[in-house]
Formats: structure tokens, C-alpha cells, sequence
């Protein structure tokens, strides 16, 4: 970790790792109220969150008992990322879920849609989506003819279940979802019981 500039700080880590050094070194004094993470560019909806990083850290603010928002901008591949659909709405957002009483064990995952400001059509409280998704992996042969597997983008098959983060986000909706971080399946584990006691 090294300061870079008064009050900001560099972290050749994980996002995780910033906030594990946020909250037990740098603000072990004044822990803080709220963490943000993001607005990251790219969204982090149905199974990205197993693999997100801007999740990853608001996970390790929840487990640290600290209020945590992850922050999402979708894009379109090619296109400039709407920045400022997320400075629009996260503001509002973020004084919203504020003003409930925070659930324990769990974080809001929040993704603005790729569009204008003036084109998002409201924001929606959403479940975690599944995606059908496609075949995106290509074999190819590099120019010493060695076979190497090259991942494409997700390419999405079907239609988002209703209420989903997935629907809200192509229905150009602000997608707000409530992450629960104890992930295990009660029904299965009454089941395990009866095979194991």
C-alpha cells in the first residue's frame, strides 16, 4: 500500500485486500459508515457475481459488518460507457437504501443500465437473474498451429425471467438487488442431515 496523494491510497492487491486495509489499518480509528465499491465498468448481474471483484469487496465490507454497495455500469462492447447514467442515479440510490435498516449479512449490488440518463426508465428492486447462456469458447490454432481456447463474450440466449437483474438491466431499469451472503441451501442441508446425522 502506498499514499499517492493526501487521504489516497494505492493497493497492489485484490479489491478485497482495499478493503481488509481500509477498515483494519487506515480507518481503524473511525471505522466507516458505509463502503462503496465501483462504479465499476461492465455489469456484475445473475452469475457475474460469482467472479466480480466490485462484489467481492462490498462482500468483505458485509462480512466486516459494514453497510457495503457494489456499483455497476453496463456498456455495450464498442461503444463509450455511459458514466454518467451511474453519476445520475447512484446519488439517489445510495440515500434510498441508506435510509432503511440494513439487513445483516447482506449487500446491494446496483447496476445502471448502457444508456443515457434520459433513457433509463426507473429503478427496480430485483432478484439475482440465470442466464441461458450460449457457447462462447473457440478453439483456434496460434501461428506455431498449437491449439489454444479463446473465451468469447457471454452471448445470451432467451429472454430474463421478470423481476431479475437481467430484465431490469434490458429493460434499461437502475437494477437494485439484496445479496445474502450465507449461502447455503437449507432444504439440501435438512436432506444431508438425514444421510450423514
Amino acid at each position: 500500500m502506498s499514499e499517492v496523494a493526501a487521504q489516497r491510497y494505492a493497493v497492489d492487491g485484490t479489491p478485497t485486500d482495499c478493503v481488509m486495509l481500509a477498515v483494519k489499518h487506515l480507518l481503524r480509528e473511525h471505522r466507516p459508515d458505509l463502503v462503496l465499491s465501483g462504479v465499476n465498468g461492465g455489469g456484475n448481474v445473475g452469475e457475474d457475481l460469482t467472479y466480480s471483484g466490485t462484489v467481492a469487496a462490498a462482500m468483505e465490507a458485509t462480512l466486516l459488518d459494514i453497510p457495503a454497495i457494489a456499483l455497476s455500469q453496463h456498456f455495450v462492447d464498442g461503444e463509450a460507457i455511459p458514466w454518467h447514467t451511474a453519476a445520475h442515479f447512484a446519488p439517489e440510490v445510495i440515500r434510498r437504501l441508506t435510509r432503511l435498516p440494513w439487513p445483516e449479512h447482506t449487500l446491494m449490488n446496483v447496476n445502471f443500465p448502457a444508456t443515457l440518463p434520459e433513457h433509463v426508465q426507473g429503478i427496480a428492486a430485483t432478484t439475482q437473474g440465470k442466464r441461458a447462456i450460449a457457447d462462447n469458447l473457440t478453439q483456434r490454432l496460434d501461428p506455431r498451429g498449437k491449439p489454444y481456447y479463446w473465451i468469447g463474450p457471454v452471448r445470451e440466449d432467451g429472454v430474463a425471467e421478470p423481476g431479475t437483474d437481467l430484465a431490469a438491466i434490458n429493460e434499461k431499469q437502475v437494477s437494485v438487488t439484496p445479496i445474502y451472503l450465507n449461502l447455503t441451501n437449507i432444504p439440501v442441508l435438512a436432506s444431508l442431515k438425514k444421510v450423514f446425522g
